[in-house]
């Protein structure tokens, strides 16, 4: 039975345009409502536009697992890993970082995994129907996915992650060279491969991102370009919100959800919400004319990377990095992975490539924040879903719906709910929206055209 709703909403400010923002919106316009999306750049242009296009049903095991406390000092340290942290960001980092080394301990890891596969297992079902009521089938490559072990070492050292999806019912296949290289000719020599039947994955993450903005405005959204910087909050609910030109954009009664990925924790701060969020730089290599074919998303597990097949172009996809929002990208990261590359695959041929980098929005303990502020009516938050942002972008969106729409959750909310902030003060927030409603008549509203993405 739906909970009463004392106010119901009949329109939305979603702050963000990844994947996430806007499998939000698309589904709050489906449900009647009307939305508006504020972005300073165009939809997709940030992590959803470099990622590894993979839809990882089985995605049920965190960053952070046990065999990662005895070894924290040398991952923590070595520069050359798939996962390391810049030495000028550790102290910065350090909170973080201790809340990642907690969520490892045994126990933790196994609520964290129940938890994602609360989510993941509805990831595929949750596409399907947006992809069907959209037009947007084709979208999808119904392909499964490969991982490679090229050592026996990697491989053993992969039993703890195999075991803990298995415990949640993973479809998953081990097997030997012989029937890696049946599956995918272009492979080199392996040791063993995992082959996930269930995966899907997308020929252009950001060409999705772009059809889905496409579509929300045919039905009527409006697109703000603009940076928000705070948001303002009085009487218990937020009234406006300024972006970083000085302008200000009044809600008029509207709800506010914050999915801006990795710039969400400061405007979750603003709303009450304690959002523990760092960023896992992540980089991409696309590589032209690669003289070989995938036929699904394969990871090469010694690199940490995914390789993909997008729009004949090559895509390897991975690593971490920890090194905030600020500093010049490491392009030896993504160099690194070309090199791996021509190992996996022997017939490779990279003489071309382009390089990214993106920020993932990520928790420490792998489980993205979803749900209503516990301090501030009106106000919600969809973020730091690291990994699996392209994942659970259209679980989230009808996790968010049922909470704004007074419904019973499709899933135990309660692991993903966000925690309240002990500093957040209410009157501080009173007064600055006293001053911004008593502004000079310069402070223009951001631009609310009904623009085309």
């Amino acid at each position: 039975m739906a909970r009463h709703v004392n106010a119901p909403v009949t329109r939305v400010v979603v702050i963000g345009t990844g994947i996430v923002g806007l499998n939000v919106g698309l589904r709050l316009l489906r449900e009647g409502l009307q939305v508006d999306f504020v972005d300073p750049r165009p939809p997709g242009s940030g992590a959803s536009y470099g990622n590894a296009g993979v839809i990882a049903v089985e995605a049920a095991v965190p960053t952070g697992m046990p065999s990662m406390l005895s070894g924290a000092p040398g991952f923590l340290l070595r520069q050359q890993g798939p996962i390391v942290v810049k030495p000028a960001y550790f102290l910065q980092a350090l909170p973080w970082l201790v809340r990642f080394l907690s969520a490892c301990r045994p126990h933790r890891v196994e609520q964290i995994s129940t938890a994602l596969h609360s989510m993941t297992r509805f990831a595929l079902e949750e596409y399907e129907r947006l992809f069907a009521d959209l037009g947007l089938d084709d979208d999808i490559r119904r392909t499964g996915a490969l991982m490679l072990y090229h050592t026996p070492a990697s491989f053993q050292g992969a039993q703890a992650a195999i075991q803990l999806r298995r415990r949640r019912g993973a479809n998953i296949e081990i097997l030997g060279e012989k029937e890696v290289r049946d599956l995918e000719p272009a492979s080199g020599p392996v040791h063993r491969g995992i082959y996930f039947p269930d995966y899907a994955s997308l020929d252009s993450p950001q060409l999705l991102c772009r059809r889905l903005a496409e579509r929300a405005s045919t039905l009527g959204a409006i697109f703000h370009e603009a940076e928000v910087r705070s948001i303002v909050v009085a009487g218990g609910r937020p009234v406006s919100l300024h972006c970083s030109d000085g302008r200000e954009l009044r809600l008029d009664g509207a709800a506010v959800i914050i999915a801006a990925g990795a710039h969400s924790k400061g405007l979750a701060a603003d709303v009450g919400c304690d959002v523990a969020l760092d960023t896992e730089r992540g980089y991409h290599v696309e590589i032209a004319n690669p003289n070989i074919t995938l036929g699904r998303p394969v990871l090469v597990s010694d690199g940490a990377f995914f390789a993909s097949m997008m729009q004949g172009r090559l895509r390897l996809a991975g690593t971490v990095e920890i090194a905030g929002l600020q500093r010049e990208p490491d392009w030896r990261r993504a160099d690194r992975m070309v090199d791996r590359a021509r190992i996996a695959f022997p017939d490779l041929r990279a003489t071309e490539w382009t390089r990214w980098m993106g920020f993932r929005p990520s928790m420490p303990n792998s489980l993205p924040v979803i749900g209503a502020s516990p301090l501030v009516s009106h106000a919600y938050v969809a973020c730091g879903h690291g990994h699996l942002g392209m994942t659970l972008g259209a679980v989230t969106a009808t996790l968010i719906a049922d909470a704004i729409l007074g419904r019973d959750p499709m899933l135990d909310q309660n692991p993903f709910a966000p925690r309240k902030l002990r500093s957040f003060n209410p009157r501080i927030h009173d007064a600055r929206a006293h001053r911004s409603t008593h502004s000079p008549k310069g402070n223009k509203p951001c631009n609310s055209s009904n623009t085309r993405p």
